[in-house]
């Protein structure tokens, strides 16, 4: 089955609970307010939604893909719209008290990829996050396989920007080779960890030899940084992977065993100047809702003795 069934299926369910409540406002209001509306040119979720899914440039497998609806309608009419990397309660609850009624996230709203699995109900604080979204008549649609390889100003690219690195010289996709120009790898973890200092990252993890001479700085997509890619395919000198795709065990052990140095940053620090640039793309392309980018920053933070 696909995700869009199996999202529609959740949507009979409950997630489309909205859409009645939202018809009868439409109805009630007066003739003169809804032409004064249409005067000024209406937006629809699935006019964005549709918008989002037209920047493919042939990458995204459309018969299974997470960028779907997680929650209200396409006929939703849009106030405005929220970005967040995750559609976390507190960014809802944000978006919802800045007049948002659209929130475009990059990852699942309920902990799972296609975020079908309603097991995840049987937690009393889930069920009162859906209950948020249906009360606060909030549209959630997903913008991730599309965004991971877009040109440009997409996810791996903007992580580029971020970090301030020459390039990219190689790469496509959901990676890129950057010039290291001979630094020492120590150098340029350290200057990295200055970038992402502002994102709440205490300091970059680094596994390998810091002296070792850098020509070519190979990074990835979020949580798709597979190391042994980047040695054997794009003949990295030093890896930049996030955690959530990096095993340390396999990966961590290889490179201190090869003298392979490796700089690891958290997930969400990798995708959120990324999805800074995509909230700037929708303002540009929708100038008549407002747009806010809704900022996210490290997951965790360190507890030291």
């Amino acid at each position: 089955m696909s995700d869009n069934k199996k999202t529609g299926e959740m949507g009979r369910r409950g997630f489309l609970s909205s859409v009645s409540g939202a018809a009868a406002v439409l109805a009630a209001a007066p003739a003169a307010a809804m032409e004064s509306t249409l005067a000024k040119g209406t937006l629809t979720a699935g006019e964005v939604h549709k918008y989002l899914n037209s920047l493919d440039g042939g990458w995204v497998d459309w018969t299974k893909t997470c960028d779907t609806f997680k929650s209200g309608s396409p006929d939703e009419v849009v106030r405005g719209i929220a970005v967040g990397w995750m559609s976390y309660t507190w960014a809802l609850k944000k978006a919802a008290d800045m007049s948002c009624n659209l929130f475009v996230t990059h990852e699942p709203t309920y902990y799972n990829h296609w975020d079908t699995d309603e097991k995840i109900f049987r937690f009393e604080q889930v069920r009162a996050k859906k209950a948020l979204i249906e009360g606060k008549k909030l549209t959630i649609i997903r913008c991730h396989d599309v965004w991971d390889q877009y040109a440009k100003i997409g996810i791996p690219t903007a992580w580029g920007k971020l970090l301030e690195l020459e390039g990219p010289i190689d790469g496509s996709g959901y990676y890129y080779v950057y010039d290291g120009g001979g630094a020492s790898a120590g150098d340029i973890a350290r200057r990295l960890a200055g970038r992402v200092a502002g994102f709440g990252q205490p300091g970059v993890q680094f596994i390998g030899p810091e002296d070792k001479s850098v020509w070519r700085i190979v990074l990835g997509t979020g949580a798709i940084t597979p190391m042994f890619h980047f040695i054997e395919e794009l003949q990295a000198d030093m890896a930049l992977c996030s955690d959530d795709g990096f095993t340390y065990w396999r990966d961590g052990a290889f490179a201190i065993d090869t003298g392979f140095p490796v700089a690891i940053f958290n997930h969400p620090v990798t995708e959120e100047h990324g999805l800074r640039l995509l909230a700037g793309h929708l303002a540009e392309k929708f100038p008549q809702v407002p747009v806010h980018h809704i900022p996210q920053r490290c997951m965790y933070k360190l507890v030291t003795a």
